[in-house]
């Protein structure tokens, strides 16, 4: 299924020798605020010309006028030039840049506020018209004017480019039309849906940049410098991941950086406040999953790296993703594949860098919503597509207004810091809880025997789980184990009960409902 575009040759709307603004830029795209010095680019034929860029304010004077001279970087002749920081408002703006010999392009109704990229596989290229409710958010979406979107079309390539080579939705306004574009193509649901709730709280502009690809790898969107630092392997093939969404088999995009080459090195030069990121099912395999811990910070320290010297954006800009969901088994206990499932466990916990929360020491700055308990056995887009966008995306912008805004929002579900053994009965300990523990069912918990020597040392816990106090539970040692050594929740593909809906889990935060991040601990 090939997405429909817009602007099928839009990378030629600064064709080489032709004056104009980056096809990153242009009409309708929002700026970065202050403290940030909103950076404005574009192309030009010779080096050494004089360029003069405009800042005015709609029907005021001119409130910025800078001079610079084009200039070869990065293999092209460019002119930029970045502004003295202008707060957030809903303000219009526009742009002029001409060139000596007056030649001049001008981009209208531009707005200061956030801007946000948005990037990963299938889940985030879901687009709002295949989400729970489409109809009415789609409607609703003519109600957020100063949230701007544009979307990159899926391109790759083994050389880093300058240009976005082909653009799906340019900077446009948000509306029922911008943002309905259809399954697969325009707009990507959780990137609308962040956007759209930090607008509404924060009550400014967002700008969102959605730049995806379906069934695509970590791998593929990591620079170089990321994927050197983390051992590889073949790619993951198609038939090993069921249920996928996969756009023009080219010659791989699964290779690696080739989708950080073309989908995400054109907007290095666009100042952000941050980037948010579905993905991981691609590397759900005994390939690449245990690489998933060291490649996923390694890239994103090599984003921050290259936005702080590419637009002077924030080497620590505030990163978040969702925690990949529930596909595959549905019979709520250990699936048919036990590597298959344990994998889908392995890179749940490596997007967490394997520690037990986000922000930590080796992914400073990154928030988190999990989609664990939002399986969707019954989506028509495959149970791999859970339709729960509005849920999952709830969490995410929660987080976000604690992480990167700093504000007093509770935003993760209990952590589990402590475990001990009292005869046959382990009792565990949570943090980051708001009031008490919820325990709604016994699902999730296996135990290895210390003296079992199969490959699959566990025993499910079919015993009650109760609630031993606001932040402890207790569970018993299943009679089949003699020597409990350890025990884990919530790690297999999926582990809740999404037949019965989503929230299916165990152990939730009681008056949030957001439920406990799956764990393993010794005993």
């Amino acid at each position: 299924m090939i997405r429909r575009s817009l602007c099928l040759l839009a990378a030629v709307a600064a064709a080489a020798g032709e004056f104009n603004f980056s096809n990153t830029m242009g009409d309708n795209m929002v700026l970065q605020q202050a403290p940030a010095s909103a950076q404005v680019w574009g192309l030009a034929d010779e080096v050494g010309k004089s360029v003069t860029v405009t800042l005015q304010q709609a029907g005021g004077a001119t409130e910025q006028e800078i001079e610079t001279t084009t200039i070869s970087e990065t293999g092209i002749i460019i002119w930029k030039v970045a502004f003295d920081p202008i707060k957030a408002s809903n303000d219009q703006y526009s742009v002029t840049a001409t060139l000596e010999g007056n030649s001049s392009v001008t981009a209208k109704n531009i707005l200061f506020g956030d801007v946000y990229i948005c990037s990963g596989q299938s889940n985030m290229q879901f687009t709002v018209d295949q989400a729970f409710n489409a109809s009415a958010e789609v409607a609703a979406a003519d109600n957020f004017p100063n949230v701007r979107l544009y979307t990159a079309a899926e391109e790759l390539s083994t050389e880093e480019q300058q240009q976005i080579l082909k653009v799906e939705q340019p900077w446009s306004v948000a509306s029922s039309a911008a943002v309905g574009g259809g399954n697969w193509s325009y707009f990507s649901a959780v990137c609308w849906f962040f956007g759209r709730n930090l607008n509404e709280k924060l009550n400014y502009p967002i700008g969102l940049i959605a730049t995806n690809w379906g069934g695509t790898p970590v791998r593929s969107w990591s620079p170089p410098e990321a994927t050197a630092e983390c051992p590889s392997g073949a790619p993951p093939s198609v038939a090993d991941l069921p249920n996928q969404h996969y756009f023009k088999p080219l010659t791989s995009p699964s290779q690696e950086s080739v989708l950080w080459n073309a989908m995400i090195v054109p907007f290095l030069r666009t100042n952000i406040k941050g980037a948010i990121w579905y993905q991981g099912e691609s590397d759900c395999d005994n390939t690449h999953a245990s690489v998933y811990a060291c490649l996923f910070p390694a890239m994103i320290r090599n984003w921050r790296a290259r936005w702080a010297i590419a637009s002077n954006t924030s080497s620590l800009f505030p990163f978040g993703f969702v925690q990949i969901s529930t596909w595959g088994d549905h019979n709520n206990g250990t699936c048919t594949n036990e590597g298959q499932c344990i994998d889908t466990a392995i890179v749940r916990h490596g997007q967490l860098g394997n520690y037990s929360q986000v922000p930590n020491k080796v992914m400073p700055a990154v928030f988190m919503a999990t989609g664990v308990d939002l399986g969707d056995p019954t989506s028509p887009f495959g149970d791999i597509h859970p339709r729960f966008k509005q849920q999952v995306t709830k969490r995410l912008s929660d987080a976000a207004l604690n992480v990167a805004y700093g504000q007093d929002v509770y935003y993760s579900g209990p952590i589990a810091s402590s475990v001990s053994l009292k005869g046959s009965t382990i009792e565990i300990t949570f943090t980051n809880i708001s009031s008490s523990l919820q325990v709604k069912n016994s699902m999730g918990f296996e135990v290895r025997d210390a003296t079992n020597t199969q490959e699959w040392g566990w025993t499910y816990v079919t015993s009650a789980v109760t609630k031993s106090s606001s932040t402890t539970i207790s569970l018993s040692v299943p009679s089949s184990v003699t020597k409990p050594v350890e025990i884990r929740y919530n790690w297999y593909r999926s582990p809740c009960t999404p037949a019965v809906g989503p929230y299916g889990c165990a152990i939730y935060d009681q008056d949030s409902m957001l439920p406990a991040i799956p764990f393993r601990l010794e005993l």
